[in-house]
């Protein structure tokens, strides 16, 4: 991933890994979307279901290009995504 785009995404996992208590994906993910939106850089917020041993499971990620940017591994392959992706992310300063 280049430049802010890499930068951001290692600084919200940091962020998840050293924080108290457990985000979860939603939440990594929000995080993740509103600061690149943030820094004027377009993304998409995916959501994703599935059924798994009889339990309804959800899972979200954020997309840049088609390319999952906070999914070490493809994660989120397994999940069956809402067509409407939330693609305005926030406006930088003014």
């Amino acid at each position: 991933m280049p430049g802010r785009v890499g930068l951001t995404v290692r600084m919200v996992r940091a962020a998840v890994r050293h924080s108290v208590g457990h985000p979860t994906c939603l939440e990594e993910s929000l995080a993740l979307w509103w600061l690149l939106g943030r820094q004027g850089i377009a993304s998409e917020l995916r959501i994703g279901v599935r059924k798994h041993h009889e339990k309804f499971e959800a899972h979200a990620w954020v997309e840049r290009a088609g390319t999952a940017l906070n999914e070490p591994e493809s994660l989120h392959e397994h999940y069956a995504a809402f067509d409407a992706a939330l693609s305005s992310t926030p406006r930088g300063p003014r």
